[in-house]
């Protein structure tokens, strides 16, 4: 959370409505990380505890209405928190959340193949991942460079991760909503291409160093992820299957043999079927996490309260402000209306 540490941070729900904002950083992260660092403590359960806690605790000092937000793992954790404690808040608005049934969802690269975009940019990004290929021989001694002035370790050969890395650029390419136009084509310099991809794929992602590993615990345990589809690049790999990329990759040592539970994917759909919570979910439409989004599921419909915003050409980073008038007035009026009642 050392985001909120800035001067000018601020939630949009918090400009928006005037509102106070209580930010809690989750367990095993950053600061929050005990030491030693024992994992069977780091569950969606005990940290929905530490936000009911949390929230129990200043209930005493602000008595008005309550919102609970979050953006993408925050908006998991918002619609996790709604499903486990429905009378902690008034509002919840989960922001770019995932709704994942698995480790490898499956999903993702169905959307990346078919839906995103047009067929047109699909094949742009297509093709930019089999130059990437074309060219290892060349690209491949650069990131050796880049990993090794960074002090990179991985749990694999810099080869693999090559691989790896090329099939993540579709996701984070379409993740983040980058533009079509400026992909670099096959007339661009080595370096050209290097340097675009990796601003784009930093390994660190896939290295023992990332920040992120308590994360990569959680995907494995409860809250699912991705899989790459690799079929288009099978001449070019230097790995058999990408199939359980997560465990083998991005989890601490001795994690590797990590079972995933769908108890928690099942209890959110049992919550959001047979409830009706003032819920708004937002989600931008060429962003793969919308495709295990909750956007158009069975329990979505005919809801009073539960409402589900879907951006045209939106990104990760949607947000009520991102909508156009008069989608992002109403948006904001039915929570100001909750907000009154």
């Amino acid at each position: 959370a050392n985001y909120g540490l800035r001067e000018d941070y601020i939630e949009e729900l918090a400009q928006i409505f005037n509102t106070n904002i209580v930010l809690v950083e989750y367990r095993y992260f950053d600061k929050s990380t005990p030491t030693p660092c024992n994992w069977q403590y780091l569950t969606v359960e005990n940290s929905l505890y530490d936000l009911h806690n949390v929230n129990r605790t200043l209930h005493a000092i602000y008595k008005g209405k309550w919102i609970a937000t979050g953006i993408s793992k925050g908006g998991q954790t918002t619609m996790f928190y709604r499903s486990y404690f429905p009378d902690d808040v008034d509002i919840s608005v989960p922001y770019v959340a995932p709704l994942n049934r698995s480790v490898e969802d499956g999903r993702h690269e169905k959307f990346l193949q078919h839906e995103v975009s047009t067929k047109g940019n699909r094949q742009k990004v297509l093709d930019f991942q089999l130059l990437l290929f074309k060219r290892k021989a060349t690209l491949l001694p650069m990131l050796e460079e880049y990993c090794r002035k960074q002090n990179y370790t991985f749990n694999v050969s810099l080869g693999e991760i090559f691989d790896y890395s090329v099939f993540e650029y579709a996701f984070a390419f379409w993740q983040w909503g980058n533009d079509i136009n400026e992909i670099p084509t096959i007339d661009a310099s080595d370096k050209q291409v290097f340097d675009y991809w990796i601003n784009m794929c930093e390994p660190n992602y896939f290295a023992n160093q990332n920040v992120f590993m308590s994360f990569n615990v959680q995907a494995a345990k409860e809250l699912g992820y991705y899989g790459y589809y690799t079929k288009p690049f099978k001449k070019y790999l230097s790995i058999k299957t990408a199939k359980g990329y997560l465990k083998r990759l991005m989890l601490p040592k001795g994690m590797e043999n990590t079972k995933f539970s769908p108890a928690l994917y099942k209890h959110t759909v049992d919550f959001l079927t047979h409830n009706d919570p003032k819920m708004v979910y937002i989600y931008g439409d060429i962003d793969p996490w919308s495709a295990s989004g909750i956007y158009g599921l069975p329990f979505t419909k005919n809801k009073q309260n539960l409402h589900v915003y879907m951006l045209k050409g939106g990104s990760h980073l949607t947000r009520i402000l991102s909508f156009p008038e008069p989608e992002r007035q109403n948006i904001i009026n039915l929570i100001d209306k909750w907000l009154k009642e």
